[in-house]
């Protein structure tokens, strides 16, 4: 079977592993975890035909692709829709990283931690020319834990993800029919959310304002204002205010050595790791500087 390959180097080197050696790569990006090790076996299959971040709308783009002569399009988090002059090339498929079709979209990670989702899945589904819209083929669960971040949640899925693409597409080369069933229930979407939209509103409860900081790390990080600077946590915990529960929303307080905010709904939380302007400090060493 002759695959043409569009996304990230795990997933192109999970099918060279699985004796499916693309035809041609089609890179969404510069590098990327596993970069080095995909290059170091790309050597046994030069001249492979390759591209970084192309126009695919490009009619001799186009045309390089289709000479050639794909029998599948494996897709592993590239980052642009493919458009249908390329999805026509071959059958296609592409793995997800969230249950579908809840989340699709370009962020799904984030909106799950923000949602305070317990669970998600990997779903590999068929490409088509809406978005993470196609039947799915394999779903697989999988449980997000109490302390994940954005960024910890993404790099599992991508690593299981790029592995379970490249056995759907080991099954299917062999010959496998694998049924394919159409997703059920209303879709919801995981757009980008930009920098500035990550203020923390104090108001919520602490537990809102937990899942918050998580959804932003460890890039933009949720923010607030500390004096005339900009207080940027990274990381930190929901705590029971105690006897700074009278203290309004938003106000700073320090206990135990900690640095905390109080929070909406009677509860608090700790800073355990913050950037304040430029510097990054522990939540022991910003408590110190206001002691």
């Amino acid at each position: 079977m002759k695959v043409l390959y569009f996304g990230d180097p795990r997933g192109a080197l999970a099918l060279i592993e699985r004796g499916i050696p693309p035809a041609g790569l089609v890179h969404g990006r510069r590098g990327g975890p596993g970069q080095r090790a995909l290059a170091r076996r790309l050597k046994a299959l030069d001249p492979l035909p390759r591209w970084t971040r192309p126009d695919l709308d490009d009619p001799a783009v186009l045309a390089a692709l289709a000479g050639l002569a794909p029998d599948l399009i494996v897709a592993a988090f590239y980052p642009r829709r493919i458009p249908k002059p390329v999805l026509d090339l071959a059958p296609g498929i592409n793995v997800h990283p969230s249950d579908l079709p809840r989340w699709r979209g370009p962020d799904p990670c984030t909106w799950a931690i923000r949602s305070g989702d317990a669970a998600t899945a990997l779903c590999v589904h068929r490409l088509t020319e809406g978005l993470d819209e196609g039947d799915i083929l394999v779903r697989e669960p999988i449980a997000i834990g109490p302390r994940a971040t954005s960024g910890s949640l993404a790099e599992r899925l991508e690593a299981r993800g790029a592995a379970l693409i490249a056995e759907v597409a080991a099954r299917l080369a062999a010959g496998e029919e694998i049924e394919a069933r159409p997703q059920i229930g209303a879709p919801t979407w995981a757009p980008l959310i930009d920098d500035d939209d990550w203020e923390i509103d104090w108001t919520a409860p602490a537990a809102e304002v937990d899942r918050e900081v998580r959804a932003a790390a460890p890039d933009p990080g949720a923010f607030t204002g500390l004096g005339d600077e900009l207080l940027v946590i990274l990381r930190g915990a929901p705590v029971p205010a105690g006897r700074f529960a009278a203290l309004p929303p938003g106000n700073p307080f320090v206990t135990g050595g900690r640095f905390h905010i109080r929070c909406g709904a009677g509860g608090a939380y700790r800073l355990d790791r913050v950037r304040l302007g430029r510097r990054a400090l522990t939540g022991r060493a910003l408590a110190a500087l206001f002691v």
